[in-house]
């Protein structure tokens, strides 16, 4: 029972699960309503008509019965009249009075039938049977004993003669029709009216059933699109961007439910999407934040090589992106078991005064420096590791955060940074600072390694310098003395030849002179400081042709001035390359060209001297093999490309391009080994 039931409703019912079944449900009951409406007016518009119908043919009927009697009782009349002289008058009576009883037998049925007035019937009855009574006396009367008789007895009668009961029977009759007319015809107007008003009422029905049918199509069409206009304003506002928009719950199993559901599933997963995105953008912004001040730090503390420069600017980015108000650099001194303070900003004299050095094993600072990791201290001046009694004085600051300069596994110093306000810090802010701690470290190791770097290039010039004086100036000085003595000798024993040795003492002492210029210049051309690298190359290619033999040819393009680290290194690549030509070339020709763009500063030296085999020569290591070690050092250390092309017997060709983005390092940090 219950799965035939089952049966039944998944048979009758499946199209309400579906838009298009409610909607042909809809038109399926307005069409049964339209159906039964129209029906209803049919059988009672037809039950009108009948009535109508019956009415005009009774009349028709009662109608067509009483002109037979009237016309029958003028022919019954005219045939007694006629009876005595035409023989043929005795049968039109006859068959006159046969019609006559036919119609009035008719019409007694009628009237018995449809139960009509019988007062004025019975009048037309009763002066019939005289009239029939006066006819028969006259035909029973011997109208051969008699002729004349039934003539006179018929028209001289009396109130009984044929004509007055004659007259007296279609007046009768008549006046039967004119009553049996008048109520058939109210009958009739009755009849009409009920058809009229049924014929109303009918079109009233279906004036209600088309009410209906528009309130059932405007329920059908408010059930769809109701919805959709729902769902379509939830749409619209997802494509706003409006992603927490409320998606209405349908009821039913039908295709707007379920694209509602569909809607709303993916109003939640745009939603989901949207907040992953959102964090993902987050997480985007803050690595790129972290990225941006990490790269800030590095832009602004690697600005410069000097410590106290680089220990000033890291601080200062440190307190900028921590957004504290004071801050102290500390460094590990050498034996590591003592930090000294190196840097300090908006810190007091107390401060100052009475913590400028601390253990490692004493206070916040030394703890940060033994672990290597970030410290975070809300109310670091009630915090018991804090001994010193000067700093409990400076109780206004709430908050501190120790940064440590961690480089290859050893702490190289810490930042002290402190707050009035209490900050709220989550493990993301403090890997940053660590890295940021990271990049300091590695700057202060650059930094240290430049001061060292700066030391063993001053070493260098100093030897270099020592043996250029060995190889030119002390070597004149020692032929003056030797031509000295000489022209002492010769005084006593041969004074005309005396002179000759002065020219030559005078000669020695003006090269001697003129070698000590050209290195004083080396040394330190003020040229190069006061009027840039053009101007440097020209006057020492003036020093080099006063004392040489060969001549040099300076060509530029593009002068300008440049950094004097750029220019410090070409001009001191230009100088090892002139003295190579001096000591090795045997030139007697040299083409300079310095060009100088917006990109870089290309320096070109070229000579017309022995040459040699450049790869043999580099893997040497005599004096030409560390001259040209040293040029190609410098271009390295300046970010630059350095190419020699040489062979025996002809020449030799130097060219050095600098990058104008690279700030060059000085010569001794050994990057090429």
């Amino acid at each position: 029972m219950a799965k035939s039931k089952r049966l039944v409703r998944y048979a009758i019912f499946p199209l309400g699960k579906s838009l298009v079944g409610r909607i042909l449900v809809g038109f399926l009951m307005m069409a049964f309503l339209s159906l039964v409406v129209a029906l209803a007016g049919i059988y009672y518009t037809s039950q009108s008509n009948t009535k109508l119908v019956q009415l005009l043919e009774q009349d028709q009927k009662i109608t067509s019965y009483v002109r037979v009697m009237e016309r029958e009782t003028e022919r019954l009349n005219s045939s007694v009249r006629t009876y005595v002289t035409d023989a043929e008058a005795e049968k039109d009576i006859v068959t006159a009075i046969q019609n006559y009883e036919q119609a009035n037998a008719e019409l007694s049925q009628l009237v018995q039938t449809l139960n009509l007035p019988a007062e004025k019937y019975d009048a037309v009855k009763d002066i019939y049977a005289d009239y029939s009574e006066q006819i028969q006396f006259i035909l029973s009367i011997d109208v051969t004993t008699f002729p004349r008789a039934p003539t006179f007895l018929w028209e001289r009668n009396g109130p009984k003669s044929g004509p007055v009961l004659a007259d007296n029977l279609i007046q009768a009759i008549d006046d039967l029709l004119a009553s049996y007319h008048t109520l058939n015809i109210n009958q009739i107007n009755e009849a009409r009216n009920n058809n009229l008003s049924v014929t109303i009422v009918a079109l009233l029905l279906v004036t209600v059933a088309g009410i209906l049918a528009a309130f059932v199509t405007s329920l059908i069409t408010r059930s769809v699109t109701r919805p959709l206009r729902l769902l379509a304003g939830v749409a619209r506002a997802i494509r706003k961007g409006d992603l927490d928009v409320e998606v209405p719950v349908m009821r039913g199993e039908d295709e707007v439910a379920n694209l509602a559901g569909a809607m709303a599933s993916m109003a939640q997963n745009l939603r989901l999407s949207r907040q992953k995105l959102e964090d993902s953008l987050e997480e985007t912004r803050r690595r790129n934040k972290e990225l941006s001040a990490v790269n800030r730090v590095a832009a602004t503390i690697g600005q410069s090589l000097d410590l106290e420069v680089v220990l000033h600017d890291a601080l200062h980015q440190l307190m900028d992106v921590a957004e504290m108000e004071y801050g102290s650099i500390f460094l590990t001194e050498p034996d590591g078991q003592y930090l000294r303070l190196a840097a300090y900003h908006n810190q007091g004299e107390v401060f100052v005064r009475n913590y400028n050095r601390v253990s490692i094993d004493d206070q916040i600072t030394g703890q940060v420096a033994r672990t290597g990791e970030v410290l975070m201290v809300e109310n670091p001046m009630d915090d018991p590791r804090v001994t010193n009694q000067a700093l409990r004085t400076e109780s206004f600051k709430k908050f501190y955060l120790g940064v440590p300069f961690k480089s290859k596994g050893k702490v190289l110093g810490v930042a002290n940074l402190t707050s009035q306000q209490i900050r709220a810090w989550e493990q993301s802010d403090l890997d940053l600072l660590r890295a940021i701690g990271s990049q300091i470290a590695i700057a202060i190791d650059n930094a240290r390694l430049y001061q060292q770097a700066s030391q063993l290039a001053a070493v260098d010039e100093r030897n270099r310098l020592a043996r250029d004086l060995h190889d030119s100036v002390t070597q004149t000085l020692f032929s003056i003395t030797l031509t000295a003595e000489s022209a002492r000798a010769m005084y006593s024993r041969k004074p005309e030849k005396v002179e000759g040795q002065l020219d030559r003492l005078q000669n020695l002492a003006r090269g001697a002179l003129a070698e000590m210029r050209s290195l004083i210049f080396q040394l330190r051309p003020a040229a190069l400081q006061e009027q840039g690298l053009v101007a440097a190359l020209e006057k020492h290619i003036a020093a080099l042709k006063a004392k040489e033999t060969f001549e040099i040819e300076l060509e530029v393009k593009g002068a300008r001035r440049l950094s004097d680290e750029h220019e410090q290194t070409l001009y001191r690549i230009a100088q090892e390359a002139f003295n190579n030509i001096t000591k090795h070339s045997q030139a007697t020709h040299v083409w300079v060209t310095l060009e100088i763009d917006d990109q870089g500063a290309t320096l070109t030296i070229k000579d017309n001297g022995i040459g040699f085999e450049a790869d043999s020569v580099m893997e040497r290591k005599d004096r030409v093999s560390l001259g040209l070690t040293s040029m190609q050092e410098r271009t390295e250390l300046a970010g630059g490309t350095y190419k020699i092309e040489s062979t025996p017997g002809n020449g030799t060709c130097i060219c050095v391009s600098l990058p104008l983005s690279f700030a060059p390092l000085p010569v001794g940090m050994g990057i090429n080994k």
